[in-house]
């Protein structure tokens, strides 16, 4: 992607600490969504909390040192992250085995129960792997645009991740109601969960898509004071403001779908979104037409808007999910 040599080895230093303690934050991840699935959203967000404050006290020890021990820098960065994600991993296995969920690490499961999982967790692993590739080759095309542009954009970027916010709690919100309502044969509520938390979602959402458009050259300036700059991230922001609707939507929806066990619609919509729309809209609007920072949210913002209408329809088309054959064993729906 262009990184200078000096950049790179300071990446590579960080990856090689970071790389195989990777299983722990998948394990967070994992049990994180156990508890939120049972109904628990409150223990990883504490969690979350307590382990993020640690990490904060351990960049600063181990990057620059205190009471006579020298910093390791980039190697203390790497470091801090391993060790909150052990202290994450262990903390929320404790809370799981406190709870009705409880289960043994090492126990045994059947063959049947490994291929229910695999054939779930496969195209929603597929979707971010998809996710992830687009966004290395379409933040090398950014690259190419001039490493000023990609800068912007990443502050943009990390700006935007506070409208997620929302959008997040809202989706596991929409996973869990109506994982619950399928495995409680109650279809109609599960539909209307996934549609009534969709909608509070762009209500909360459009709000912040408001406070993006009055107030991103304020934001901007908590980043940088280049005036190029600070211009081109108001830019990204101001086109990302009319896009919060169609970001709640899919977001919300992505999540209401693979709580019902659809898990390859989002696949589906994430491979569309990413590698037609956004990364040729870079391409052609950023590149090749020349509109920089400004295209580059423009394809985004398309990419999101396709995405909302893909899901929206494919969880319409499931008014009826997991009825086939409940329905008439409850004799209504």
């Amino acid at each position: 992607m262009g990184a200078e040599s000096e950049v790179l080895a300071d990446a590579v230093t960080y990856f090689q600490i970071v790389a195989v303690p990777s299983i722990f934050i998948a394990l967070m991840f994992t049990f994180g969504s156990i508890l939120r699935a049972a109904g628990d959203t409150k223990t990883p967000m504490k969690v979350s909390w307590w382990i993020n404050i640690i990490h904060i006290g351990l960049d600063y020890v181990l990057i620059f040192g205190i009471l006579g021990f020298e910093g390791l820098g980039i190697a203390g960065a790497a470091w801090a992250t391993v060790i909150v994600r052990m202290i994450g991993t262990l903390a929320l296995y404790y809370y799981i085995r406190k709870s009705s969920v409880a289960f043994n690490l090492l126990g045994s499961s059947s063959i049947k129960d490994a291929n229910s999982i695999l054939k779930l967790s496969t195209p929603a692993a597929i979707e971010r792997l998809i996710m992830r590739l687009g966004q290395v080759l379409y933040f090398g095309l950014i690259v190419k645009i001039g490493s000023d542009t990609f800068a912007a954009h990443s502050i943009a970027g990390n700006i935007e991740t506070f409208s997620y916010m929302p959008g997040y709690g809202l989706a596991v919100a929409a996973t869990t109601l109506v994982g619950q309502s399928v495995g409680a044969k109650r279809s109609k509520e599960a539909y209307q969960y996934g549609l009534l938390t969709a909608w509070v979602a762009v209500i909360f959402m459009s709000f912040i898509g408001v406070l993006l458009y009055f107030l991103s050259p304020w934001f901007a300036t908590w980043f940088t004071t280049d005036k190029d700059a600070v211009d081109m991230v108001v830019t990204a922001l101001r086109i990302d403001a009319f896009a919060q609707p169609a970001l709640a939507i899919g977001l919300v929806l992505a999540g209401a779908l693979q709580g019902a066990g659809d898990t390859k619609s989002p696949m589906y919509s994430t491979a569309i979104g990413m590698w037609v729309i956004r990364v040729l809209g870079v391409f052609i609007l950023g590149i090749h037409f020349g509109l920089g920072i400004a295209g580059i949210w423009i394809s985004i913002a398309i990419d999101l808007y396709v995405r909302a209408i893909f899901l929206f329809y494919k969880f319409k088309s499931r008014r009826d999910m997991g009825t086939d054959a409940t329905s008439e064993n409850r004799g209504v729906m």
